[in-house]
């Protein structure tokens, strides 16, 4: 009996270390208020296809530049929330948002080298031993602006709805024949100062706006009690990204027309 049971136990354990990544990438990140990184993030499924409920699971990560030198990370964190998201369809002009809330976890980390174009390689080693790998090609970084959290004006209607605009900086209409790339607007959804869950929406990054219907309105006042409002752009390859700082507000329905971010 007792031989039956240990053999439970690591088979258990095995279903539950057993991990693949799903996606990763690296990127150099610059944001509004001067910072600059370059960052590696990765997502991990089990042999379900479902994210990990915690990080434990993962005892080594290791990423190596494209001449082979393994890189300079930071310590790895584990991130997980609840997300709200939607897209903006261009052919058909619509705003398209999912329903519920759905949770979503990944690894992060950070470094100082510069990015090299080549193929990253990362290797992710489970508490059980085993490994799993996978590859990135970084081309090359990209000059792209940043959108300035003072444009954010929001306009709730008598609907329930929000639209939330921002200006489109120049150069950002000069790179269009060289350059792909979308913008995300989210919102970092705060319970008692906790980030707690998070909203975003991918638009074409000259439209300049956000539709918000009252339903995902509603369902980000009732989640928490403050929301962090930024926008991000990123190329098409998702070499480049840039980030506006975060707009802190207590009020969804609140309008606001002028801002007064640093």
């Amino acid at each position: 009996m007792k031989k039956i049971v240990v053999v439970a136990i690591v088979l258990l354990v095995s279903s539950a270390f057993a991990a693949e990544v799903s996606w990763m990438y690296v990127q150099n990140r610059t944001y509004e208020n001067g910072r600059n990184i370059n960052r590696l993030a990765f997502g991990l499924i089990d042999e379900k296809g479902d994210h990990l409920n915690d990080g434990s699971s993962v005892v080594d990560v290791t990423l190596y530049a494209p001449d082979g030198v393994p890189v300079k990370l930071s310590k790895y964190k584990f991130d997980s929330d609840e997300e709200i998201f939607g897209l903006y369809d261009a052919i058909k002009s619509q705003w398209l948002y999912s329903d519920n809330w759905q949770r979503d976890t990944w690894f992060r980390a950070n470094f100082s080298e510069p990015l090299i174009p080549g193929s990253y390689r990362l290797k992710v080693v489970t508490a059980d031993g085993k490994k799993t790998e996978s590859k990135f090609n970084f081309k090359h970084i990209v000059d792209l602006p940043i959108i300035s959290s003072n444009s954010f004006r929001i306009y709730p209607d008598a609907f329930g709805n929000v639209i939330w605009k921002w200006d489109i900086p120049d150069d950002l209409g000069h790179m269009i024949f060289k350059h792909e790339t979308d913008a995300r607007a989210s919102i970092d959804i705060y319970k008692n100062k906790k980030n707690i869950a998070y909203f975003f929406i991918k638009i074409p990054s000259h439209l300049g706006y956000a539709f918000i219907p009252s339903q995902i309105v509603k369902k980000i006042n009732d989640k928490g009690d403050q929301f962090g409002l930024k926008i991000q752009l990123e190329t098409g390859d998702k070499n480049t990204r840039t980030y506006s700082n975060t707009l802190v507000i207590d009020d969804m329905m609140a309008p606001l027309l002028e801002t007064n971010t640093p």
